[in-house]
């Protein structure tokens, strides 16, 4: 049996791990608050640095990553009942804070008990327990499966290893080893057994388990999306506009579509989609891609990007403007759940306003 065959037997056989068998098991409620035996620092700091040389590309990745997750139908059932991003205020707040999160992640010492890291990846772990407890009263059944983990992770590794070409990400295949290890290494430290863990195996392994995934699971999503997806998706991106104004919701979403295969749903009718999607195509296919423009744009884009993301979690001006001021002030549940129906299952209503 030749190499390549073995990996992909090893990628099929992880996708079924995850899809089928993973889908009955619920995320560790306890997880673990040291490194596994297998951490590496250094690939783990490389990992690191590859993420902020390529912040802009990864940062478009990761938001087409959130897309797609909204696809699972399990995720979005959670995502919908708990109501806290279903318009785009409450939105930007949640994936505000997801971003906080996972620059944490990027940034500082994970292995360090007390470190901004490491309290992060426990927030995190606690309220993916908390959304679980939630889910299993309301009578929503088993929710955030070590699937639903694993199939998160891909939002955030899958489409660097598999269109990293497309999206005009930067870097060797040390690279990304190091940021599959540094996911790996995230998802193990939020419960994700190793046996589900979408990064744990060889580079060709994870890259292969990756596009059965994208062929198998998003594609088809997008495709077919499940009810709520629409709006979910809409205030998403309205709730990204004060990180990145321009973003327009039909021409990312066409982007969105080609770059993963899928036939693109709704037309670029407007001047203004058509002209942002150009934008959008020419950004990573020109700018990010020829040798002289990226010199100058790759650093000015990640520049650029992080500028923001920055502006908005110390001094939301932009969101203020959009939201009001409330922006300035954390209110604590806010906008309550969706009511629930007669026999405990959640109501697919109109989210509170």
């Amino acid at each position: 049996m030749s190499d390549t065959t073995k990996t992909d037997d090893a990628a099929t056989q992880k996708f079924k791990t995850i899809v089928v068998e993973g889908s009955n098991v619920p995320v560790d409620t306890t997880r673990p608050k040291d490194v596994p035996e297998w951490f590496d620092a250094k690939l783990f700091a490389r990992g690191q640095k590859y993420f902020y040389s390529n912040f802009y590309a990864i940062f478009a990745a990761n938001l087409i990553g959130l897309i797609l997750v909204l696809t699972v139908p399990t995720i979005l059932d959670v995502l919908v009942f708990t109501n806290k991003s279903s318009e785009p205020y409450t939105a930007f707040r949640r994936y505000l804070d997801t971003i906080r999160h996972m620059l944490r992640w990027y940034r500082y010492d994970v292995t360090r008990a007390k470190s901004k890291s490491q309290i992060s990846v426990a927030i995190v772990h606690g309220l993916h327990c908390a959304a679980n407890r939630v889910s299993n009263k309301a009578g929503l059944g088993l929710r955030v499966t070590q699937k639903d983990m694993s199939l998160t992770q891909f939002g955030f590794i899958g489409l660097l290893l598999l269109k990293k070409k497309e999206l005009a990400i930067v870097g060797t295949e040390e690279d990304e080893r190091a940021i599959i290890h540094f996911w790996r290494t995230i998802g193990y430290l939020l419960g994700i057994q190793d046996k589900y863990n979408l990064c744990s195996g060889s580079l060709e392994e994870v890259r292969g388990t990756c596009a059965l995934i994208l062929r198998d699971v998003y594609a088809p999503g997008l495709t077919n999306p499940p009810p709520r997806f629409e709006q979910m998706v809409e205030a998403l991106l309205d709730g990204m506009k004060p990180i990145s104004p321009m973003l327009d919701t039909v021409a990312f979403m066409a982007f969105t579509h080609e770059l993963c295969g899928a036939p693109v749903r709704h037309p670029l009718v407007t001047r203004y989609s058509r002209w942002m999607y150009n934008v959008q195509v020419y950004t990573h296919a020109v700018l990010l891609t020829n040798p002289w423009l990226a010199f100058v744009f790759r650093p000015f884009l990640n520049f650029n990007m992080r500028f923001s993301v920055w502006l908005n979690v110390k001094c939301p001006i932009g969101a203020a403007l959009r939201f009001g001021t409330k922006v300035f002030h954390r209110i604590r549940d806010e906008v309550p759940p969706h009511p629930l129906t007669a026999n405990g299952g959640a109501a697919m209503m109109q989210a509170a306003s």
